[in-house]
């Protein structure tokens, strides 16, 4: 745990020395992602509280990334979809990776063979563990991967 914290300052220290900017983590605290709030409302027909708690939990989605870069983490299916959203504003993605990671957090569909639903559904599993572990809350529902495959394309 010790080695995981100084591995953190580390990368910490290396990704603000080179964006002289804020905490990648209070960074991504102030993203304006309100767009994408508009848009699961507007187009997707979402609730309004619903569009915005799950921008919310994106946002912790993408903390968790930073806190632990070496995890693959796995989404919730309505967090895939703020993911989605927000990729489709290529320009502005792409800006915030290079301000949260330092590099383009690259986005891998599933190929939906049973091998990777299995391994996929102990990451999402592991993935839920760290959300609550970290923020206190539930991350959502238990996963039936293979239905997560499935729609992956489809949201």
């Amino acid at each position: 745990m010790y080695m995981d914290l100084i591995e953190h300052l580390f990368i910490l220290k290396k990704y603000l020395m080179k964006n002289k900017a804020e905490d990648p983590i209070q960074y991504i605290q102030n993203l304006d992602l309100q767009y994408i709030v508009k848009r699961l409302v507007g187009k997707k027909n979402w609730d309004e509280a619903e569009a915005k708690d799950t921008v919310r939990k994106y946002k912790n989605f993408l903390a968790l990334k930073i806190l632990d870069p070496k995890l693959v983490r796995v989404p919730t299916l309505e967090i895939d979809e703020v993911w989605h959203d927000h990729i489709l504003h290529t320009r502005k993605y792409m800006q915030d990776c290079d301000r949260i990671f330092g590099k383009y957090m690259h986005h891998e569909p599933s190929s939906g063979t049973k091998e990777e639903e299995e391994h996929l559904a102990d990451l999402y599993v592991e993935t839920m563990r760290s959300y609550e572990e970290k923020f206190q809350e539930s991350y959502g529902h238990a996963l039936d991967i293979s239905k997560w495959c499935t729609n992956k394309g489809k949201l």
